[in-house]
């Protein structure tokens, strides 16, 4: 009868694999096992392993009781040791895993953080995104993530008064950091546990408020997440317009200390380029040549930093490429630049990295989920001009847009 054909299929299903997977458990045991099982439980395992090879890959109904007897027999060989086995199991995995993972970061692939404003509006620092202002640039999608990667910051001036440039800051919870300040007699709070990183974004320059008035209405984002590719830097040679992560051992800045161990900038000079800065451009020449050349002759990835379109303006002279000073990079060191160079402590302050700096190239931005999502240095710029503030301590209005 057709009943009897599909119970006994099903039984057949479930006889194949119950022996699949008793041969699967006496194999691996064997495998992984064999430096700390006993000559007798080899030899136990290694018979059993013989007798289950008998009943070939598509066992009978008849071969039942025979292979119930084999599980029974691994019961007896191996007997279950409760949780404490499991446990002990599960750290084994849990320690490859995790040594897997610290290679693979180690060698291959680190995340960083970005927390300054130096390189946007390639990669972005802790930074205010203005609602209105971002909102033809921000697909549906980066829209519904705003809750989970970026804190709310709006606020409505309660009376006329003067911006107090003094702020308190405290974590709210333990992990939420608030800064506290004052407008004329009324105190206000935003999240975030640097204030001026709100202040510098918005469009207003000036600190007198009036009632009523609009402080902020966007959200304070903690910045881009990176990963890096530490591998391809040992068998390639780095490239101008590279965006290169690199550490500050031996590097010193004698206008202000290093914020950080980290540092990530943009690849500008080459052992042996002589660089200085002309009309906001920065110009290379490099060894055995005679003339300058604008840097986007070497590089394409240049051209959008001199585009003057959502927030890059160019390569400002300053400090050892002030205007109509130049500087030739020694062999095994190179000279790098941040795309904000208005906001950026670059070689214009501490000079050149040694070779032996190098981390490696950053490769793609994980967090958060925004139109930079991707591929580092990909995006063309914003296609919004680029309007320098009349204070340097402000940033050009396209930032606070993405």
């Amino acid at each position: 009868m057709l009943s009897d054909f599909f119970m006994n299929y099903f039984k057949k299903r479930k006889l194949k694999k119950q022996l699949h997977e008793l041969k699967s458990s006496v194999s691996f045991t064997l495998a992984a096992d064999d430096d700390i099982l006993e000559d007798s439980t080899r030899a136990a395992l290694e018979k059993l392993k013989r007798e289950l090879d008998v009943f070939g890959k598509k066992p009978s109904l008849s071969d039942a009781p025979a292979i119930a007897c084999c599980e029974d027999k691994l019961g007896r060989i191996l007997p279950r040791k409760g949780f404490a086995h499991s446990m002990h199991n599960f750290l084994d995995i849990l320690v490859v895993a995790c040594s897997v993972a610290g290679g693979v970061r180690a060698l291959y692939l680190q995340p960083f953080s970005i927390p300054t404003s130096s390189m946007q509006p390639t990669l972005f620092g802790i930074h205010y995104i203005d609602r209105e202002a971002s909102s033809p640039f921000m697909g549906p999608v980066t829209r519904g993530f705003m809750p989970l990667q970026a804190r709310r910051a709006a606020l409505k001036v309660r009376s006329d008064g003067l911006l107090s440039d003094r702020y308190q800051q405290w974590n709210r919870l333990f992990f939420f950091p608030e800064s506290y300040f004052q407008i004329g007699s009324d105190s206000y709070t935003l999240p975030g546990d640097l204030f001026p990183q709100i202040v510098r974004y918005l469009k207003k320059t000036t600190p007198f408020y009036s009632e009523g008035e609009t402080f902020c209405d966007g959200w304070l984002s903690t910045g881009d997440h990176v990963l890096v590719e530490r591998f391809s830097i040992h068998f390639r040679k780095l490239k101008r317009g590279d965006v290169i992560v690199f550490n500050t051992e031996t590097i010193s800045s004698p206008t202000q200390p290093l914020g950080g161990y980290y540092y990530i900038k943009r690849l500008v000079g080459l052992p042996g380029d002589t660089l200085q800065i002309s009309d906001n451009i920065l110009m290379i020449r490099p060894k055995g040549e005679k003339e300058f050349r604008p840097a986007w002759e070497f590089s394409d990835k240049f051209r959008k930093v001199y585009s003057l379109n959502g927030g890059y303006q160019g390569h400002r002279a300053d400090g050892l490429l002030a205007l109509g000073g130049e500087l030739t990079v020694p062999d095994g060191f190179f000279f790098a630049l941040g795309d904000n160079t208005n906001n950026s402590l670059d070689g214009r302050n501490w000079g050149f990295i040694p070779r032996r700096n190098m981390v490696g190239l950053a490769m793609f931005i994980f967090w958060p989920v925004s139109r930079r999502w991707g591929v580092v240095d990909t995006l063309p710029p914003l296609d919004v001009p680029t309007v320098m503030p009349s204070e340097s301590f402000f940033q050009p209005q396209a930032m606070s847009m993405q």
